[in-house]
């Protein structure tokens, strides 16, 4: 049922946000737009919920097996990445109904997935390696996860946000990878190498903050859990 709980999240989300604001848009292919936004969404929020407890919650077999600790929020990214394929291949079927082209462009999901899994796999090593230290970093997260989804245009057209505001929401690293995913799966043209450059930047460099503070402070795992 893993995949079909992970599927209906972004399904309910979806409705909500037809219900609301597709009546209040004037975006082309609304439905399109919004589930192009919301899996990618629900992948990394799926993965860092999962994977902040993912030390903690190994505790005992930390202690009793001598195994590389980075196992551990790695394979609930791999898990989580499992259900996101499935979850793309539902959406590029059903959302041809809903304005999606068939073209070669689509290809390119696979290494936006790539650099995003690798952007994510970063968060996921610095908050689980935190959380050891500081229980309340998954509350914390829980909490500014809802800010960063409404800072990201998902539900709504990046026009709408007023010039003054805009620099905040391109200081949001998601923003960067739903617009690729977009200019992939919505948008007519091919998505600019610059854009490219930037998820490519933001992916390397959140990894290896993420692996850098793990690897600093793994060797006290054990004595703090």
């Amino acid at each position: 049922m893993g995949f079909l709980w992970g599927f209906f999240k972004p399904l309910l989300y979806l409705l909500i946000f037809i219900v609301i604001f597709s009546s209040q848009m004037s975006i082309n292919h609304y439905v399109l737009y919004a589930t192009s936004g919301l899996i990618f969404w629900f992948f990394f929020a799926n993965v860092t919920n999962q994977s902040v407890a993912s030390i903690l919650g190994s505790s005992a077999i930390i202690k009793s097996l001598s195994i590389p600790l980075v196992i551990f929020p790695f394979s609930e990214l791999l898990s989580e990445l499992f259900n996101f394929l499935l979850t793309v291949f539902v959406f590029l079927v059903i959302m041809h109904w809903f304005g999606l082209q068939y073209n070669a462009k689509l290809v390119l999901i696979l290494p936006c997935m790539l650099l995003f899994s690798i952007f994510s796999l970063g968060i996921t090593l610095a908050l689980s390696s935190l959380n050891v230290f500081f229980r309340d970093i998954g509350i914390l997260w829980a909490a500014i996860q809802p800010a960063i989804f409404y800072l990201t245009p998902i539900a709504y057209s990046e026009k709408m946000i007023s010039p003054k505001y805009s620099a905040i929401t391109r200081f949001n690293p998601i923003y960067y990878f739903i617009k690729l995913a977009r200019a992939i799966c919505y948008d007519d043209g091919n998505p600019s190498y610059k854009l490219w450059i930037y998820c490519c930047i933001l992916a390397l460099v959140t990894y290896l903050i993420g692996a850098f503070i793990f690897n600093s402070l793994k060797r006290q795992f054990i004595s703090a859990i």
